[in-house]
């Protein structure tokens, strides 16, 4: 059975990448005879007089990754190798089907290029109807080339950025990827032939900034610098790819972890510390004006013409990275070729899908408008759907809140709110020794509660940078910001520069900002470099305190405690799960949190009493008012983030009849970060009515495409589309087989 696997993973290799095999007379008929076969037609598609073809390269990708479907259900278990086997034997079908359905979509994307042609006649200016009609293939026989030329005629300028941004990332990565083999090529080469007979010694001169590591961390080797002493006395600084580091492991931690340089047979070694992993926590929600980026309207070069400009270039100016990029371009086309493909084929991929794209969104463009009469009509339906639920005691309260659109309808018995949580952890030691010291059971309550208090004050805090990319990298060698690895001067640490001023691609930041924060806080660190607890609660309150808790200031007090959370929250289990909703519901009924954490929650939400206010150290009143308490997990901020049913809205104008409930207002802000002020006549983003219309608005887009499609395939495609099949890929079955 093992055998039979493996022949079929070799046959699909074989079949689908068609990497074709090495053998070649001298005329090269083997392998100019193996390209003749794999690209012969295994379907001829017309529609309005437009031609189009499948080959055996186009099936046997289908065909490839459906068989490698069913074969990782198989490795998984969700297959027997029975059933397996089947899909094998039948393989001869799913050709034929596979065969059909690739002809058939391209039937389908001539259909929405012919029809972007007819609309830019009808509408398009004179100079782009006449560079249309040049371009058209209507009546001619197919060409790849003359296919392009089609599509880039009739596509917007925004759908053609699109297409060729979407073709020049696909094309990037996998010349990447023959770029970094080649660089690892010239690296190793370079490390195997650096022995030379007159090195005295090697000498670390500047070891790397940074030196402590968390488990799982790669060595950053930013800062460090080695010169070679040789028998002559001469002394040389060696560039990277001149000298080798190993023994580097962040797999555990470890103390004093020694890292060895070694150039020729000479070595010289620095110590490293690998500590515990910090939480890690996703990027910091932003404002959608901060995410929305300046429309380009700049057309950009094709991959191949961009890369042959940079090797021009790097002809006259840089001889190392001329030879690099020219030997990854061969070895790419290489590729190409061997699989058969061109830099045509894989732009034309991109231009139909985009070209489909842009005639989809013109079919539903009508979508867009959604009535008040459907707005309201939804929301009852989704307010009859949760109210059946409640009445027929098939769901809890507390899951409606959380089903469909939250808050849609409200007990009016129960006051259900949200907090935001700040917790600065126990660590896992100091954890122990408390569990250690309440197992004994001879302590009272209050001495219980002064060693929990003595232990909390050990807690370190690092502080987390809002800006900090995880994923950046510079790709300069020579970067003038202070936070790039490749930064060559002095003093590391976060990015100062303008944007403008700063000469790398990507510049990333630090991940903490420990120092920075305390500096601007006036708080000296401990010996581990952390701030202590005590020091950043008092810190907290203070940047609190600059946001006015007024009605106005609601939406910046809830945007300084989220970026606060995401900054100091020393617990990576109690961000994840909230996520970027950070809160909190509880009700009146038994909690299953700790108590102080629940009193503190209802006593911001209830209103809190004068002993409540001193207990806790609230600050303010109702939503933006905040606290914080200490219980075993250590020591939690709170803020009152919002009310599922705010007391204004409690009335018996929405008063659900004959119920207890209130059903939440349509145009009510449900939650003050996501509330933006309607414009221009649109609905307040972040109220009942807009959700509704922006879901309304997407199913109706997606309904009135599938009816075109529906249409299409149904009606039009057998009326006005000829399409002729060809069994040429039996062999190929056979191989399957």
């Amino acid at each position: 059975m093992k055998k039979k696997v493996i022949l079929i993973l070799i046959t699909l290799v074989l079949a689908a990448t068609l990497l074709a095999a090495t053998a070649c007379d001298e005329g090269g008929m083997i392998v100019k005879n193996q390209k003749r076969n794999f690209t012969q037609l295994t379907a001829k598609i017309s529609y309005a007089d437009r031609a189009s073809e499948i080959n055996k390269v186009d099936l046997n990708a289908t065909i490839n990754n459906f068989v490698l479907q069913y074969y990782n259900y198989y490795q998984n278990g969700y297959l027997s190798a029975d059933t397996y086997q089947a899909v094998l034997k039948n393989i001869g079908t799913s050709y034929k089907q596979a065969n059909e359905s690739l002809a058939e979509s391209e039937a389908y994307t001539l259909k929405c290029i012919d029809e972007l042609y007819k609309q830019l006649l009808e509408s398009g200016d004179e100079t782009k109807i006449a560079a249309a009609k040049a371009a058209s293939t209507a009546g001619k026989k197919y060409s790849v080339s003359a296919r392009i030329k089609e599509i880039e005629s009739i596509l917007s300028e925004k759908d053609l950025i699109a297409a060729v941004k979407a073709y020049n990332e696909e094309m990037q990565e996998g010349f990447d990827s023959f770029r970094e083999a080649y660089e690892k090529e010239i690296e190793n080469a370079t490390a195997t032939s650096a022995s030379l007979e007159n090195v005295e010694s090697v000498e670390i001169v500047s070891t790397p900034w940074k030196l402590v590591y968390e488990v799982g961390e790669s060595l950053n080797e930013s800062g460090l610098k080695v010169v070679v002493h040789y028998k002559n006395e001469t002394t040389v600084e060696l560039d990277r790819d001149e000298f080798t580091v190993t023994g580097f492991s962040s797999d555990s931690v470890a103390e004093d972890q020694e890292i060895t340089v070694t150039f020729s047979d000479k070595t010289a070694t620095f110590t490293v510390d690998i500590i515990k992993a910090l939480p890690s926590r996703p990027a910091l929600p932003t404002d959608d004006e901060e995410e929305e980026e300046e429309e380009d309207t700049t057309l950009p070069a094709l991959f191949e013409v961009d890369l042959e400009a940079k090797i021009a270039e790097a002809k006259s100016e840089d001889p190392a990275l001329y030879k690099v990029l020219k030997e990854a371009k061969r070895r790419f086309e290489k590729q190409l070729d061997e699989n058969y493909r061109t830099y045509e084929y894989y732009y034309l991929s991109k231009l139909k899908a985009q070209a489909v794209t842009a005639y989809e969104e013109y079919v539903s463009k009508d979508a867009e408008t959604v009535s008040s009469e459907e707005i309201v009509e939804e929301f009852n339906k989704k307010l009859e759907s949760q109210l059946e639920k409640l009445n027929l005691g098939t769901s809890k309260y507390s899951d409606i809140l959380d089903d469909g659109i939250a808050d849609q309808i409200v007990r009016g018995d129960d006051e259900y709110f949200y907090v935001y949580n700040l917790l600065f952890k126990l660590t896992d030691d100091l954890q122990a020794k408390y569990d250690d010291f309440d197992k004994e059971g001879i302590a009272s309550d209050a001495a219980k509660e002064n060693y929990l208090n003595y232990l909390i004050n050990q807690i370190g805090v690092y502080v987390s940078n809002p800006a900090y990319d995880k994923d950046a990298k510079c790709e300069e060698e020579d970067c003038t910001c202070t936070a790039c690895v490749n930064y060559t001067g002095e003093n590391p640490g976060e990015c100062e520069l303008d944007p403008e001023e700063c000469t790398c691609k990507k510049c990333p930041n630090k991940r903490f900002i420990t120092e920075k924060y305390a500096e601007e806080h006036g708080i000296a660190l401990n010996e581990k470099g952390a701030i202590n607890v005590l020091d950043m609660l008092e810190a907290v309150y203070t940047d609190l305190g600059e946001v006015e808790p007024t009605e106005e200031g609601k939406a910046a007090i809830l945007k300084k405690f989220e970026e606060l959370v995401y900054m100091a929250n020393d617990d990576e289990g109690f961000f994840t799960t909230i996520s970027s909703k950070l809160g909190y519901g509880l009700s009146n009924s038994d909690s299953s949190y700790v108590k102080s954490f629940t009193e503190l929650s209802r006593a911001l939400a209830n209103g809190a009493t004068g002993a409540e206010t001193l207990k806790y150290h609230i600050v303010g009143s109702g939503v933006g008012s905040y606290g914080y308490c200490i219980t075993n997990y250590g020591i939690h901020v709170v803020m009152l983030a919002a009310y599922a049913l705010p007391e204004e809205y409690q009335t018996e104008q929405n008063k659900i009849a004959g119920t207890d409930y209130y059903a939440f207002p349509m145009d009510a802000a449900r939650n003050y970060l996501d509330y933006e002020a309607a414009e221009d006549g649109d609905l307040p983003k972040g109220t009942f009515a807009y959700e509704i219309k922006e879901s309304l608005g997407e199913t109706k887009k997606q309904e009135l495409i599938d009816e075109f499609k529906k249409d299409f395939y149904q009606n039009d495609l057998p009326a006005n589309a000829k399409i002729s099949y060809y069994k040429v890929y039996q062999d190929l079955i056979d191989q399957y087989k």
